[in-house]
């Protein structure tokens, strides 16, 4: 008698599943090599929960439109009445003959215009906000600043320069071996005059550095310059034949209604501080700026590139002169290191330090770090702002697009996005790290000529970047998101020419955007349209091997993808890799958006949600309607050594979180490869 055959297992079930796309956006490598929680290619979408993909928020137009055209910056302020606070925006908008200053709050019908200055009709203003007042820089125009208490312009105009002075009396120095030279200058309330045509020579019989204080000393006197607010003393000294020597400061802030002035010797000379060469009484021609510890900084003076300037100290922080602890720094002067940002950061040890970047060629740049210190000389103290150049290499081309966020600096360069922290295995130093590098390739359709003009934002855990990809404007948002493991989701399709954070006065936060001269504000309270246009989203992965070396083959039955509370036209395809060739298989649905199953605080027509007249009385929210999840089955009955897959939104009112793909398939082994 025969045995009768053993029933044979039947072979196992397997499923290959992903449930989050942490990786982001991975074009780095061929769709073979990408990694399976991430995507090859993407479109307007963003992360969400613990790495699900869903659409990006939409745009819908926000607050007062722009009368003109908008130059550069909308920049948010705060107007103070008591301890009553109102937040409030300003730009520069060009009519096409002038740039003029708009101010206007979130929920303005319109912008008010300014009077009191005209600026450039191209130039792109940026802003700071100190003393109550906000500076307004371009890079062309002098300084100016609006007032916030009276709502005008205020335009600071630039002095004549002082004469030569005059000597009044030689006491006790009556003599030829040496000389002593001096010069004035005068001080408006944001800068200083330059150097006379020529200084005062005054010959005297003793070195300075030994005067005796109380017998000996040299009294000059000078003509009053017109407005001016106070006077500088700068003195050089010397041996007789011999040339000027460099002049340097010996007293600033003289009282506007003396014109004279006795050096007994006391006074130290500042080295920090030579005599000026040009007239920054009307204000530096500055671009960019800074507010540091109630100090403001800025950088990009058309005169002078390569001055980093200051404000002065408290009560005199729009006073740029020396005269009240203002002035300027030069940073990589004469180099090809041009001061392009400045912001609050540290250095390796954790100490606060004015942190500099600059320009360079190739791409590269450099950091600088400024820092006070007292120098004692005599009985005379005064404060020196060093510099000092900061380990690495690298700058930026987009100062507009440096950010500071989570203790760290960021911000793109030529040669990808870069990141400056302290690494915990360095200690005392700060290094710098590229975190674009899944998507290198792509570095490259950045338009080199057009950097300057990209945006950052950090907002909720992302950084948002404006970008000019192949295009000379803002073509292209990306967005890293560091509340999920840094990865980088791209592109959104949106021209932001500029990208800004707004506290309405309800206390809630805008973030909003410049498009197409039009400002809006992202939103989720509807989905993939821009101001009533839809746009598309989609998504797609890398090849999924069923072996590391995708040698191994299996019959695939079916793929499930969850879809989290979908609405709207969603298309789902599968791609697997077959003896044939690859084989598509497509599904298309139409999701209502009729919810059948309610969560915490939903209100559904004849059912109540869990938290409806609950403990704080909270209803309807959140808003999301659709089904907690569906899952949506492809099927496939084919063997295969890999499969992908992807999906599209084509439509408005589209919403979904992509929550899952799961492949079933029973692996059958590898295959003769004739």
């Amino acid at each position: 008698m025969f045995a009768p055959p053993k029933a044979q297992k039947p072979p196992k079930l397997r499923r290959s599943s992903n449930k989050n796309w942490l990786k982001g956006v991975v074009t780095e490598f061929d769709s073979s090599r990408s990694p399976v929680d991430g995507l090859v290619s993407s479109a307007n979408t963003k992360l969400y929960q613990d790495g699900t993909v869903g659409p990006r928020p939409s745009l819908k137009l926000y607050g007062p439109q722009p009368a003109e055209t908008v130059l550069g910056e909308i920049f948010e302020f705060k107007s103070m009445s008591g301890l009553t606070a109102t937040q409030k925006m300003i730009c520069m908008q060009s009519d096409g003959t002038n740039g003029n200053i708009y101010v206007a709050s979130g929920d303005d019908s319109s912008w008010t215009k300014v009077t009191g200055k005209n600026y450039s009709k191209t130039a792109k203003a940026h802003f700071v906000q100190v003393q109550n007042k906000i500076l307004i820089m371009n890079g062309v125009d002098s300084l100016s600043y609006y007032d916030i208490g009276l709502g005008t312009l205020v335009a600071y105009t630039a002095l004549t320069k002082a004469g030569t002075p005059t000597l009044t009396t030689n006491t006790g120095l009556s003599g030829t071996d040496f000389k002593v030279y001096y010069a004035v200058t005068a001080n408006s309330s944001v800068g200083e005059t330059e150097k006379p045509t020529t200084v005062l020579t005054v010959d005297v019989s003793t070195d300075r550095d030994v005067w005796n204080k109380d017998t000996q000393s040299i009294k000059i006197g000078w003509t009053a310059v017109a407005n001016a607010k106070s006077y500088n003393v700068y003195c050089g000294v010397g041996v007789d034949g011999a040339g000027a020597p460099t002049l340097y400061a010996i007293a600033t802030g003289l009282d506007a209604a003396s014109v004279a002035f006795t050096d007994n010797g006391t006074r130290a000379q500042d080295l920090s501080r030579p005599l000026p060469s040009f007239n920054s009484t009307a204000g530096p021609k500055a671009s960019r700026g800074a507010v540091i510890n109630g100090r403001p900084w800025l950088v990009g003076d058309a005169d002078n590139p390569y001055y980093v300037w200051r404000g002065g100290d408290f009560e005199h922080e729009m006073d740029f002169s020396p005269s009240n602890g203002g002035g300027y720094t030069p940073i990589g002067y004469g180099t090809k290191e041009i001061p392009i940002a400045i912001k609050a950061f540290r250095d390796g040890k954790g100490e606060q330090r004015i942190t500099v970047l600059t320009q360079s060629t190739n791409g590269a740049g450099r950091r600088y770090l400024l820092s006070p210190r007292e120098i004692t000389y005599g009985n005379t103290t005064f404060v020196v702002w060093e510099s000092s150049e900061d380990s690495g290499a690298d700058g930026t081309d987009s100062p507009d697009a440096l950010i500071v966020y989570n203790n760290s600096l960021f911000y793109p360069s030529r040669d990808g996005f870069k990141t400056t922290g302290t690494k915990p295995q360095l200690q005392n130093v700060l290094s710098t790290d590229r975190i674009s590098n899944a998507v290198r390739g792509d570095i490259a359709l950045l338009n080199t000529d057009s950097m300057a003009h990209a945006v950052g934002l950090a907002y909720e855990g992302c950084l948002y970047f404006a970008l000019p990809v192949n295009s000379t404007t803002n073509s292209e948002i990306w967005v890293i998101d560091l509340d999920r493991e840094g990865a980088l989701m791209k592109p959104w399709s949106v021209r932001a020419d500029w990208m800004w954070l707004y506290n309405d006065n309800d206390g809630k936060t805008h973030f909003c955007v410049l498009k197409d001269n039009a400002i809006c504000e992202f939103t989720s309270k509807f989905f993939t349209n821009d101001n009533g246009v839809a746009f598309l989203t989609s998504g797609e992965s890398g090849q999924i091997g069923f072996s590391d070396d995708e040698l191994e083959w299996a019959s695939i039955s079916r793929v499930v993808c969850r879809l989290l509370r979908p609405q709207g036209v969603i298309n789902l395809s599968v791609t697997v890799g077959t003896e044939d060739g690859p084989l598509t298989f497509t599904h298309t649905e139409d999701f209502t958006a009729e919810s059948t199953v309610v969560g915490w605080g939903e209100i559904v027509p004849g059912m109540a949600g869990f938290g409806l007249l609950g403990f704080s009385q909270v209803v309807g929210v959140p808003e999301d309607t659709g089904e907690a999840s569906t899952d949506v089955e492809i099927e496939i009955d084919e063997e295969a050594n890999w499969w992908k897959y992807a999906w599209s939104t084509p439509q408005s009112n589209a919403k979904y979180q992509i929550g899952n793909v799961t492949a079933e398939y029973v692996a059958i082994g590898t295959k003769d490869l004739d």
